[in-house]
């Protein structure tokens, strides 16, 4: 590649010092026939690596088939590829602190970043490329950007105008404002780095193409760059409509892609983002929706076309049908309300020394709990929570919840129910969606419980004024293995009580904003002892999450009362 301006080009020893023991691994996974366990015992040496990989190897947005616990499994079913891509998106992300550059908030330069990775990780199978490896580049190819803001901090007042424009425009303030352009740094950081040359290419050539001597591959990622760097100028540029435009052509010219087909593609980029941003452990703001993208460039092309009146017309239009749209979505969500609270227990029945009280983040809900009788003197009763939310997880939900009423009634073993109830999720759960669920069986008269856990939060034992015992998951959660056992535990109530719930109740926040989690719920527990039962659920709700109800994850409680 050519320098911009020689006499400006940026030095080795003027860029950032990657952490070395992730570049050592990455550099370790590009050497032929390196031994899974070297590569494994690499990473064991860096206790914040390891933490870090084992949550992004689990994640429900790089998540694998089956849950991974140790680092040696990791590295074995990862593949050294695999391995290498999230060392390499985990070093660029901690190459510089939050506060490297002085007024200037790096998160917002990782949103747009991550708005490249999952626009390159979406154009993979078009590209018949690795999705990981797609990802990867994507998140890398704008580096030098951020290397240029940390060599030159005078210049970050300009960040919104380099944000704002297009590609290409934003390379020629580059140009005015550095002398250089974040491709030329980048490849030079990616030289200097020793990094895989594929990604290099990327890094460096996602503007103008990459040499003609490059193989194909590598070729067809450097354009997979290139679309995703205008796909996610959609979201931060100020001229959408030529953002779109310039898409859809690129996708065309490329993949052979239609403008739907292009326009499908924008709208996934906004509703991964944040899935995108939990698993690497990056901060996002609330995206924008691509119709609200495409209403915003058709305002624009709207004012420069139409007359006022026009407009006006227009507008009125497309408010009434939007709110006709809004109307009918608003009773396909109180229908589907409906039918989740029939899957409840019903208040009308309800049974003594029981309660639960369900609270939906959104308008249907990914927790239940359910009880009934099985016999004189038990109940069955279970409280599950569905990965995810919305209506993917109220659906699993619903399936869940009849499956446990349903096979419940002739299965009165807490385990073996849950085990039947897993071989029928597994066998049909899609895009990796599990469920966490507590199922048991007390006796009313003698106050025995028996209780089996699937992957859920530990149940909680209170006496009146202290914790009795904890009982936590000795198994994982539905739909994960097709063969896994679920060990009972059995113990007496002693007069105490007994506490399930979801993880909307530990993540609740609190009005200082910081969450209960498992210290504060024990002190809600002992504060709110002496309560009656029926209104016990609802007060500890209250008085956690306010009387607003402004929930960030659906929050479930139940309560089993054992006889004085």
């Amino acid at each position: 590649m050519e320098e911009t301006v020689a006499e400006h080009s940026v030095r080795p020893s003027d860029l950032p010092a990657p952490p070395k023991d992730a570049i050592r691994i990455v550099q370790a996974c590009s050497r032929p026939g390196v031994d899974s366990r070297d590569l494994a015992h690499l990473v064991a040496n860096d206790p914040v690596l390891t933490a870090e990989l084992l949550r992004i190897s689990n994640s429900a947005y790089f998540g694998l088939v089956s849950q991974v616990k140790s680092v040696s499994r990791a590295v074995t079913v990862l593949g050294n590829r695999a391995l290498r891509n999230l060392m390499l998106c985990l070093s660029m992300r901690d190459a510089l602190r939050s506060d490297a550059i002085p007024g200037f908030n790096i998160d917002v330069y990782w949103e747009d970043a991550l708005r490249r990775a999952v626009s390159a990780r979406m154009l993979a199978e078009l590209a018949s490329l690795d999705p990981e490896e797609c990802f990867t580049a994507g998140l890398l190819q704008d580096f030098g950007l951020l290397v240029l803001l940390f060599i030159n901090p005078e210049q970050v007042e300009h960040w919104d105008r380099l944000a704002a424009s297009t590609p290409g425009d934003r390379r020629d303030i580059e140009i005015d404002l550095f002398h250089s352009t974040h491709d030329e740094v980048g490849l030079t950081l990616a030289n200097s780095w020793d990094l895989p040359q594929d990604l290099a290419f990327a890094m460096g050539y996602h503007h103008d193409g990459p040499p003609e001597e490059t193989d194909s591959q590598t070729r067809m990622l450097c354009k997979v760059a290139t679309c995703a760097d205008w796909m996610a100028s959609v979201y931060r540029c100020a001229d959408k409509r030529v953002a779109i435009q310039q898409v859809r052509a690129l996708l065309a010219e490329n993949f052979d892609a239609s403008p739907e087909h292009s326009d499908y593609l924008l709208q996934q980029v906004a509703e991964s983002v944040a899935e995108a941003a939990t698993a690497m452990g990056m901060r996002v703001g609330e995206q924008q929706t691509f119709d609200q993208v495409l209403r915003e460039a058709n305002l624009r092309l709207a004012e420069e076309n139409l007359s006022y009146q026009e407009l006006t017309w227009r507008l009125e239009q497309a408010l009434g049908e939007r709110d006709r749209y809004a109307a009918e979505l608003n009773r396909e969500l109180e229908l589907a309300r409906e039918v989740q609270k029939s899957l409840l227990p019903d208040a009308g029945t309800k049974l003594a020394g029981i309660t639960g009280l369900n609270l939906s983040a959104k308008a249907v809900s990914g927790d239940f709990f359910d009880y009934y009788r099985v016999g004189e003197n038990k109940m069955a009763f279970c409280l599950a929570d569905v990965s995810g939310k919305g209506m993917n997880a109220a659906l699993l939900m619903a399936k869940t919840a009849s499956l446990f009423r349903c096979l419940g009634k002739g299965i009165h073993d807490p385990g073996k129910l849950l085990a039947m109830i897993n071989r029928e999720i597994f066998e049909t759960s899609v895009r990796g969606m599990f469920v966490t669920m507590l199922a048991g069986v007390v006796d009313q008269a003698s106050g025995e419980v028996i209780l089996a856990s699937a992957g859920h939060l530990p149940a909680v034992h209170m006496g009146c004024a202290a914790l009795i015992a904890e009982y936590p998951a000795e198994a994982p959660p539905l739909g994960i293995s097709p063969d896994s056992i679920f060990p009972n535990n059995t113990f007496e109530l002693q007069g105490g009580c007994l506490y399930l719930y979801t993880d909307g109740l530990l993540e609740a926040r609190m009005e200082d904003g910081s969450r209960l989690e498992r210290d504060g719920l024990i002190r809600v527990l002992k504060e709110h002892a002496s309560i009656l039962l029926d209104d016990r659920p609802l007060a500890i709700t209250d008085s956690v999450v306010g009387t607003d109800r402004v929930l960030e994850d659906d929050l479930t409680l139940m309560i089993i009362e054992g006889t004085k």
